[in-house]
């Protein structure tokens, strides 16, 4: 076994997807737990009005990446890119450095999703460049991972030290950063790749053929599945006796072992087929996702349940764009996965909080186990056994 086949081809190219898809698109969600706690002590929120901010911005980032997703095959991604850091930079930092009261934070965070679903859409339409789409989706993923184990610390003393308004700093300085990945980032699809193949697999292209519209449905209710606990995993991790800096440094080590994920994709891909790897990797986490869930103050259980989440979660996203972004050369539908995902994170929010101040944790659970179920189903029916890799 050569180790050079499971590393990174295209390292500009990836720097970039990564940078504009994760770490400026999608930022505010994997930061969702120490933004939602932060405006929970800082501000006395509820849950249900920490889940309307959550679903407001999570609303501007469906809305920018949609209608960006299906002209994101033009050639002028760059500019776009550079209007999208322009814009969550400047939002975040008015976040951070005015006191807003709910009705202006709620403006605002709409405003930083309309950016940041511009980044979205320009990021993930990047991997369908990419020569090998699940090892460069695995390797992403992987950036991602150990990207968090950096800033969820980071986060959660800034939010320990500075409330709120130093989590948004903190968001703001971690834009700027991604942002000099622009210098790599490519203006359109390649267009080798793009004419690659038969003419079935061209015709795939549609963004309203049946296999596109089933990736689309199940990163919808992935994407949902994943943010209903994960609003609220703050305050499951302080519930169980643990204190901010502890959540904070748990969150790091569920990123650091769930590299584990992302890693055996690029292994797993190579025997496994591209349906069983989906459908195992959204079963499996469905059921750790319930697990952390429901932990009700079990410190042990809540630890578990969402590091072994994590792995799981992380194969099945990675595996998702992969096989959106094999579908669709000119990167549209890649787009358009991104904004399914961010359409059941928008939804999520509103909807979790609603559930907790009603029945609890255990309504969470309920809806967990329901969505698996779902989605499980979606993947069987509308995912081929075998979908060809080469175009």
């Amino acid at each position: 076994m050569n180790i050079k086949e499971f590393l990174p081809e295209q390292w500009g190219l990836l720097y970039a997807a990564f940078a504009f898809s994760q770490g400026i698109g999608l930022l505010s969600y994997w930061a969702l737990p120490l933004v939602a706690g932060s405006l929970v002590t800082g501000l006395g929120l509820s849950a249900t009005e920490v889940g309307l901010i959550g679903t407001i911005e999570g609303s501007g980032l469906f809305i920018s990446s949609l209608l960006l997703a299906n002209f994101v095959d033009r050639g002028y991604r760059k500019r776009v890119a550079l209007l999208s850091v322009g814009v969550v930079v400047i939002s975040n930092l008015l976040c951070g450095l005015v006191n807003m009261d709910f009705t202006s934070l709620l403006i605002m965070r709409f405003i930083t999703g309309i950016g940041a679903g511009l980044a979205l859409a320009v990021g993930n339409a990047t991997i369908a460049n990419a020569r090998d789409t699940e090892k460069f989706s695995g390797h992403l993923t992987s950036m991602l991972v150990l990207f968090m184990v950096i800033i969820m610390p980071a986060l959660s003393r800034l939010s320990e030290t500075s409330g709120y308004q130093g989590v948004f700093l903190g968001l703001a300085a971690t834009v700027l950063i991604g942002a000099i990945s622009i210098l790599f980032l490519p203006d359109g699809p390649d267009s080798s790749l793009v004419h690659e193949g038969d003419a079935a697999s061209r015709n795939a292209i549609s963004l309203l053929s049946a296999l596109s519209i089933a990736v689309l449905m199940i990163m919808l209710m992935f994407g949902a599945r994943g943010t209903l606990p994960w609003l609220v995993a703050e305050q499951l991790g302080t519930d169980a006796g643990m204190s901010l800096p502890e959540v904070g440094n748990l969150f790091s080590l569920m990123y650091a072992v769930s590299i584990i994920g992302p890693f055996s994709l690029l292994f797993l891909a190579r025997v496994v087929g591209v349906r069983a790897i989906l459908f195992w990797s959204l079963a499996v986490a469905g059921i750790f996702n319930w697990l952390f869930t429901v932990s009700a103050g079990n410190a042990m259980q809540f630890s578990v349940g969402i590091i072994a989440w994590a792995v799981f979660f992380f194969i099945a996203f990675a595996q998702i764009n992969a096989v959106a972004a094999q579908v669709d050369r000119s990167g549209r539908l890649a787009s358009a996965v991104g904004s399914a995902f961010i359409g059941g994170i928008t939804i999520a929010p509103f909807i979790g909080g609603s559930l907790v101040d009603a029945g609890g944790y255990s309504w969470l659970g309920a809806a967990e186990i329901t969505l698996t179920v779902v989605i499980g189903i979606v993947v069987l029916i509308g995912i081929p056994k075998y979908i060809d890799k080469t175009g």
